[in-house]
């Protein structure tokens, strides 16, 4: 009975480090300070007059 107790235990001990590991881990990507990407939008204006134009 008592090694199954700490069985159990060594398992739950594993089963929140795990779940430490992973918050540390995303927390520290979702935290990081690299700029994001900005997509510019291209003006398509010209090309909808254009379509219209040879329709």
């Amino acid at each position: 009975m008592k090694s199954l107790r700490k069985i159990i235990a060594l398992f739950i001990f594993i089963f929140i480090t795990g779940i430490i590991v992973t918050v540390v881990s995303i927390n520290t990507t979702l935290n990081e300070k690299n700029p994001t990407e900005v997509v510019k939008a291209k003006d398509s204006v010209y090309l909808i007059k254009a379509a219209k134009k040879a329709v």
